[in-house]
């Protein structure tokens, strides 16, 4: 299943989930590629706004508690959503903050994991863990270890940008 994580908070750039990125929320832009591609699409988020528009787009909304919200690892907040996608084998977990992320890679994490990857997670074209797209089976999901230490069984190169500060959103 896909799941977009878009609290409704930012530090570097406060609400950018809900900023205009070509003409709609920034959320909006995976959620419509993750609808196209996916059987179900979820939402995780805090903020009522961005899971209604969600759920207007085609998406399944999860309210997402508020100390799930500030500096936590991704993976708490997959193992919370994880309780509410029933009967699911895996995610795929596009960040909310990265519009360019390309529908191809998207559908090529989904293949990873139905082939039986574990877990498979973007990176620069150097190597470095990227996670614009963080791909892993269910049963991974469940007993990880160290959320911040990742070690997929694959590396997918990611060329798209995150927008976490007004320079990186205004120079796309």
């Amino acid at each position: 299943m896909g799941l977009i994580i878009a609290k409704g908070g930012s530090k570097r750039l406060p609400g950018k989930n809900r900023l205009d990125f070509r003409g709609k929320p920034m959320f909006l832009w995976n959620v419509e590629k993750c609808l196209k591609i996916f059987s179900r699409t979820f939402v995780s988020s805090d903020n009522d706004w961005i899971l209604s528009e969600a759920e207007n787009a085609g998406a399944i909304p999860i309210k997402r508690p508020a100390e799930l919200c500030g500096e936590t690892p991704n993976i708490t907040v997959y193992q919370h959503a994880l309780t509410f996608m029933n009967g699911v084998d895996g995610i795929v977990a596009v960040q909310a903050n990265s519009p360019t992320i390309k529908s191809k890679l998207i559908m090529e994490a989904k293949r990873f994991l139905e082939v039986g990857t574990q877990e498979v997670m973007t990176s620069h074209p150097n190597g470095d863990i990227y996670g614009s797209i963080w791909a892993i089976s269910s049963k991974k999901l469940k007993e990880y270890k160290d959320p911040y230490n990742p070690q997929p069984d694959f590396k997918i190169i990611d060329y798209s940008c995150d927008i976490h500060t007004l320079k990186d959103l205004e120079s796309l």
